[in-house]
């Protein structure tokens, strides 16, 4: 897969103005609006609705993949670095993330709860 430039991104980005990014239940429902559009093509309000969402959804990948490329790029300037000889640890990549504006918050409560999970399977 090929990532957007950033100037690629940011002409994206101005295209879609102040289009909000969608939710989960958003890109669900705009699934479905689109295939029902797809079908009811001559139904101007369904291509509307779908056409709406879609922005929504776009925006969201846009954002989506300017997340991924902050992650790429963070992840790259620290194992560099530490090949130079610096000694950035996982709790700086932690933070490095943080400051790019990637929130792991979620994750790492996902992760404490799956290893709490493991370490408590010899007991069960």
């Amino acid at each position: 897969m090929n990532l957007l430039t950033a100037q690629q991104r940011a002409e994206a980005n101005n295209s879609l103005g102040f289009t909000t990014p969608a939710d989960a239940d958003d890109v669900l429902r705009t699934i479905t609006a689109i295939r029902y559009a797809d079908r009811h093509r001559a139904d101007p309000l369904a291509v509307s609705r779908a056409l709406s969402g879609a922005l929504d959804v776009i925006r969201r990948l846009l954002d989506v993949e300017e997340n991924h490329t902050a992650t790429r790029s963070t992840v790259a300037r620290l194992v560099i670095a530490n090949n130079r000889g610096d000694d950035y640890s996982l709790s700086d990549l932690a933070f490095e993330l943080e400051q790019a504006g990637v929130d792991l918050k979620d994750d790492y409560d996902v992760a404490d709860d799956l290893a709490r999970a493991t370490e408590q399977e010899p007991l069960l």
